[in-house]
């Protein structure tokens, strides 16, 4: 081995870390005063000398350090102290470019409502959101840019809700690949050295209408520290930041999975069904009621799943009835298990849904029955949601069905 590629081998295992373009510098520079040593020095008389010295543990840790600070010596004498300003744009967005994977903490604001996630990122197909300070109540929303679909994930009730990206208003803006494609929109303009919580770095801004990215990047490795975007949205200033950013770490298997955690239960968005790990029973029936008059002056719903036929007053009173409904995650899931449960009913179960009219606390006024299999008398929930057997005659009469008459 030559005595150039023993300096580049040494210098390979130190664990002296600077910029590339220093590297090359620091390197050339003790290649050339290397060589004229060589020059000025007598070839040995004993060549097996070296080799004996350096199957030396110690004296290879000694040769390597005492290199490594001739390196150093070496910067002194030709250039004085690092010169980091040479990190470019292109040196930035080459890191940016070659990421596969992206972990960073992610804070979304728009207007007064603050979002907080730590946020996965593996490429080209997956992301993931993990909530740390939300108004809302899910846990994570977890993306496969493959087909197109997002799973919400709400640990208090343990649903899962699957839906298309489309479904979900706004999180197409936070995509990885978005943002890559802002940063080669060619408008980046350097800002010089910036200092960012208590550290000197290298700041680049691209602006391109109302948007402005700025990233901040370290000055040695062009890996970007932070970025923050911000425009304005419909009135409403928005901002993006990203923090903490890590590159090309391992995330463990399952993370971007879309089947929902054991014990959780899955809405589906297109089909309206639900899968649940467990037997849906009356009490969800009446839960999933019993969330509707806090939201409706006290009455129950124009429809659930069936009543008045739909007619153009009807359909107006139910786009009524939604306009009011400010429920919380866990009161909507309540009402999803409910609708599950009537569409889980067997055939012949004659379900009929009466509570149009009625108001919360009606001990009297039924809401809703439906005939259980093999049983000879219906379940009735009433009013004060209390529930009944009632024989059939003793039903009450269905409004719609005497209009018919």
């Amino acid at each position: 081995m030559s005595s150039a590629e023993k300096i580049k081998k040494l210098f390979a295992k130190s664990d002296v870390k600077v910029h590339s373009k220093v590297d090359d510098r620091i390197v050339g520079d003790a290649l050339t005063a290397f060589g004229k040593s060589e020059e000025t020095t007598p070839i040995s008389a004993e060549p097996n000398r070296w080799r004996m010295i350096m199957n030396s543990r110690i004296a290879k840790l000694a040769a390597a350090a005492a290199i490594v600070i001739a390196a150093f010596v070496v910067i002194s004498q030709f250039g004085g102290s690092v010169d980091v300003s040479s990190v470019a744009w292109a040196d930035v967005l080459e890191n940016v470019e070659a990421a596969r994977t992206v972990m960073c903490t992610l804070e979304i604001q728009s207007g007064d409502d603050r979002e907080v996630f730590t946020s996965r990122v593996m490429e080209p197909y997956h992301w993931r959101l993990d909530a740390i300070e939300s108004p809302y109540d899910y846990q994570a929303s977890i993306h496969d840019g493959r087909i197109n679909k997002c799973l919400l994930l709400y640990p208090h009730t343990k649903m899962a809700v699957l839906n298309t990206d489309e479904g979900y208003p706004g999180y197409k803006v936070n995509t990885y690949e978005k943002l890559k494609r802002d940063f080669r929109d060619g408008t980046e303009k350097n800002l010089g050295t910036v200092v960012l919580d208590g550290r000197d770095t290298v700041c680049f801004e691209i602006s391109r209408g109302d948007k402005r990215i700025t990233v901040w990047a370290d000055p040695t490795t062009a890996i970007p520290i932070q970025i923050e975007e911000t425009w304005d949205a419909n009135g409403s200033g928005k901002r993006i930041l990203r923090s903490d950013i890590k590159f090309d770490i391992e995330f463990e298997e399952g993370l971007f999975g879309m089947t929902p955690p054991e014990g959780y239960s899955l809405l589906d968005f297109e089909t309206q069904r639900i899968e649940t790990p467990f037997e849906l029973t009356e009490k969800h029936l009446v839960e999933g009621l019993a969330v509707y008059p806090k939201y409706l002056d006290g009455g129950f719903r124009t429809r659930f799943r069936g009543g008045r036929p739909m007619t153009d007053e009807v359909r107006k009173r139910c786009h009524e009835d939604a306009a009011k409904l400010s429920w919380t995650d866990e009161e909507a899931n309540k009402s999803s298990l409910a609708c599950e449960f009537i569409e889980r009913l067997p055939e012949g179960s004659d379900y009929q849904y009466v509570g149009e009219d009625v108001k919360l606390g009606d001990a009297d006024a039924p809401v809703c029955w439906w005939k259980p299999p093999g049983s000879e008398t219906y379940r009735v929930i009433y009013g004060d949601l209390s529930v009944q057997d009632v024989n059939s005659d003793d039903l009450p009469e269905i409004p719609w069905l005497d209009e018919k008459r």
